[in-house]
């Protein structure tokens, strides 16, 4: 399992970049979302991957954030949604807007995407309504509340800690609530503080 590459961005294109690490280039698929977050070429760049292995192929899907990652292999466990069209569904809307739309079942939202129809898109409901309160909590909703940079690098830091969205959610709220506001270091010591003691 390849969980990430990191690197020197070669070439970008649309729906594909190319990673160079040690001399070895690695060709990523993408999303539209995740090519407007990569650097110009030639920068340092890291994206988090997923291997794909088919019967005659094996390939890379590269994501700019664990959130959209995590979203993407919710949308291939729907029947009929490939790498493909799920790489088209995480590019066509707002991060935010189509966890929303999902969870509220809006079947007209969804079918104006390129590549849905009537039918992939009541799968899509049917199957992940349900399934998104753990990624659209701190990526669609809380993400949309964070006021202020150290909210967001405190978000980052504690999802590579690997703490889940309803923790996160009270962490910033505890945060929010001190003054004067911690710095980073402090918040994080804070946070780690508080779990050690329950």
């Amino acid at each position: 399992m390849i969980g990430l590459v990191k690197g020197t961005l070669f070439s970008k294109q649309t729906h594909q970049a190319i990673i160079e690490c040690a001399g070895v280039g690695y060709v990523c698929s993408i999303s539209s979302s995740t090519f407007a977050h990569l650097p110009p070429e030639g920068s340092s760049v890291l994206l988090y991957t997923e291997l794909v292995v088919r019967e005659n192929d094996i390939s890379l899907v590269g994501f700019y954030s664990l959130e959209e990652k995590e979203l993407y292999m919710k949308l291939i466990q729907v029947d009929g949604i490939g790498t493909k069209l799920a790489l088209d569904i995480l590019g066509s809307q707002s991060y935010g807007e189509l966890i929303r739309a999902i969870q509220a079942r809006n079947i007209d939202y969804l079918v104006s995407i390129k590549g849905i129809g009537k039918k992939t898109a009541e799968k899509i409901c049917f199957q992940l309504s349900e399934k998104l309160g753990g990624i659209s909590g701190l990526h669609g909703i809380l993400e949309s509340s964070l006021s202020s940079p150290l909210e967001k690098d405190l978000k980052s830091a504690l999802i590579n800690l690997g703490y889940r969205d309803d923790a996160i959610r009270q962490a910033i709220n505890q945060i929010r609530a001190l003054d004067p506001a911690p710095s980073l270091e402090e918040s994080i010591k804070l946070v780690l503080r508080k779990d050690s003691k329950k």
